[in-house]
Parts: C-alpha cells; structure tokens; sequence
C-alpha cells in the first residue's frame, strides 16, 4: 500500500486495539452531473478516507484526524462507492463518544446528509426512508446549521429537516444578491410546498 501516516494509529481500533489490514475509502461521485442545493457536486474519481472507520473485530466504529492521511494509490483499500448511507448509518450510535473537532464533526455529518439524499432522492431507486430515517435526517440537519453562517445554507438545511416555518423565517430576514435570490426563492417555494428534496442549481 502506498499510503502515508503521520501515525500508524488510524489503522489501530481504538476500543479493541486491532489493527485493520486496510483503511476505508470513500470514492465521491454522483448519478448526475451539476451542483445540487445541499452542496454535492460531482466529483469523479475523488477519493477520501472515511473520517469514521469500521472495526471489523468489535464491529464499532471510531474516527480519524483525515487531515493527517495522503492517498497516494487506491488500488488495495477498501471501498465504499459511493458515499454509501447504509455504512454510513451504524456509526451514529458512536457519535456522541467521539471527542472529534468541529472540522472533522462537520465533515462528517455533511457526508451523512450527502448519502441520505443519494439514497433515497438521487438515485431514481425508489426507496424510502423509514421513520427512523426520517429521524435520524432532522437530527444531523439540525445539528448541521450550527456551522454555517451563510442564510441560504441555513434555509435549505432547515428545509430539508422538514422545518418549514423556521425556514421562511429564516428566508424572510435574508439579505442575499441578486445572483442567490433564484436559489432563496427556490426554496422558499418548496418549503411552503413543505417539499425536503434536495433540488438541483447548476448543471
């Protein structure tokens, strides 16, 4: 494997000490092209480590400082394609243990957001998110506004939490230009639609 580590540490489990064989990638692309109103873009052939890496002795999850890691082959780890929520979900059992930073907290609760509306929005598979799900969703969008002060950000992750009136308050104090305007307008629109999709804002 030809990966770097400031500290052989984040193959190391930190509940049981075993030392994985790989690290867990994770390849980011999309079904569709474009830039969508959660902020996913596609992104071919971008690989990045899992910040929360899977313990296949204990079977609990623990997290990593990603900063510290540079991808130089991809050939030998394990990946998880694409950002994959069912892999993603048994690991917010672990959230509250985690003393992570708020980089690392952000980062991992935007690929939360990010693989719950592939799953169950972008890939044209017809699932549907349980009341769990539902749940679960609202619990990190919520969570999530606390890292943005941008007002268009905030609506669309209130709205997507299924807020809708905390979102056209939100919308109703924002001072945007010209150019956010179509995107605030959007949403506002489908907020009062009470409509959580994520939408689409750039080709």
């Amino acid at each position: 494997m030809d990966l770097r580590f400031t500290s052989e540490k984040d193959l190391q489990c930190k509940h049981c000490g075993f030392v994985k064989p790989r690290l867990d990638l994770y390849c980011y692309f999309l079904w569709e092209d474009g830039k969508w109103s959660d902020q996913r873009e596609c992104a071919p052939n971008q690989a990045v480590p899992a910040l929360v890496q899977y313990c296949p002795n204990c079977h609990r999850f623990y997290y990593i400082d990603a900063e510290a890691i540079l991808i130089k082959n991809v050939n030998d780890y394990n990946w998880i394609e694409p950002v994959d929520y069912d892999v993603i979900l048994p690991s917010i059992r672990e959230y509250d243990n985690f003393d992570w930073s708020p980089v690392i907290e952000y980062n991992q609760r935007l690929m939360l957001m990010w693989a719950y509306n592939d799953k169950f929005y972008r890939s044209n598979s017809g699932d549907m998110p349980s009341e769990f799900d539902v749940k679960v969703a609202k619990w990190n969008l919520i969570n999530l506004t606390q890292f943005y002060n941008d007002s268009i950000m905030i609506c669309e992750l209130l709205r997507e939490a299924g807020l809708f009136e905390d979102c056209l308050k939100e919308a109703a104090d924002a001072m945007v230009d010209e150019q956010s305007k179509a995107v605030l307008d959007r949403i506002v629109t489908l907020a009062k639609q009470e409509d959580k999709r994520p939408f689409k804002i750039a080709d």
